[in-house]
């Protein structure tokens, strides 16, 4: 095994023990952006709707 990846397998497993320790570093949580599904999704169900509309074959009566 090369020596340099030992030093880094040795340097990332003692981060990822300390990651747990009460005073770690904390990072913040990033404020949730507001949905926009409603109107996103109205707007393509209409859009589709007429395509639909306009693609439909007439039936011969």
């Amino acid at each position: 095994m090369e020596p340099i990846a030992s030093m880094i397998g040795v340097e990332m497993t003692r981060r990822l023990a300390h990651s747990a320790m009460p005073d770690a570093p904390v990072q913040p949580e990033r404020p949730s952006r507001p949905k926009r599904v409603g109107p996103v999704r109205r707007s393509a169900a209409s859009t589709l709707r007429r395509v639909a509309n306009r693609l439909e074959p007439v039936p011969n009566l």
